[in-house]
């Protein structure tokens, strides 16, 4: 019995030998596979890091053009040129606005008397503030002076100047709205109120005066008259 224990020890001592023994290959044929891929993976990781980097630098080649045209853009565009500067104002100067133009006094299509007048175009492209202008009126036979003293502007590039009446009422006052292509100008007075209509480009006017169009005016009836109707009064039922 002793003899056969010490065999079968023997015996599981040599096939554990041998499983040992058989192991050993097979441990070092699965280390292969697992240092391969890490050789292999680095190999491999190494190739898109530096793509991933071109990348980058695509992506930030446009970012800095786009930076460099942002920043070259504001001294490419042109700026407005600056309009000319007015001559100051002398306060004590006066400036006449028109003078009587060498046609006669006609009778425009609507039959009303207007008469013609002729501008300086360069008065009406240096009007400002604090000009004193001299607003003559043949029909009165009478001159205005006023200084302009208000100004704003409204749509379509049309500026709008006012000013009263030199030792006038309290609502003689003048009105200058000049446009790109007319000037239109108010002459509010006590004895009437007159409106010219300047053409900038030759300087040519009419003045007409606003009784003379309230003339023209035909006041008349023109109501149907409504038939009669006859109604009786409420009869008592008492």
């Amino acid at each position: 019995m002793k003899g056969s224990k010490l065999f079968l020890g023997v015996g599981a001592v040599v096939v554990g030998i041998g499983a040992t023994v058989l192991m050993m290959p097979s441990e070092q044929n699965s280390n292969q596979p697992v240092s391969q891929p890490v050789e292999s993976a680095g190999s491999e990781t190494s190739e898109p890091v530096q793509a991933n980097t071109q990348a980058v630098a695509a992506v930030s080649a446009p970012e800095e053009a786009v930076n460099d045209v942002a920043a070259l853009e504001p001294a490419e565009i042109p700026l407005p040129e600056p309009a000319p500067a007015l001559p100051e104002v002398d306060p004590n100067e006066v400036s006449s606005m028109w003078k009587a133009s060498e046609q006669e006094q006609t009778v425009d299509e609507n039959g009303i008397p207007a008469t013609h007048l002729q501008v300086n175009p360069q008065l009406i492209s240096s009007l400002q503030l604090g000009q004193t202008l001299e607003f003559e009126v043949p029909a009165l036979n009478q001159s205005y002076q006023a200084e302009l003293t208000t100004t704003h502007n409204q749509l379509d590039d049309v500026h709008v100047f006012k000013g009263k009446i030199n030792n006038g009422s309290e609502n003689d006052n003048v009105i200058v709205t000049r446009g790109e292509v007319e000037t239109y100008v108010t002459v509010s007075t006590s004895d009437g109120v007159y409106s010219v209509r300047i053409d900038n480009a030759s300087g040519k006017a009419t003045m007409i005066s606003e009784d003379d169009i309230a003339k023209t005016i035909t006041n008349f009836n023109d109501a149907i008259p409504a038939p009669e109707v006859p109604v009786e009064p409420p009869k008592d039922r008492g």
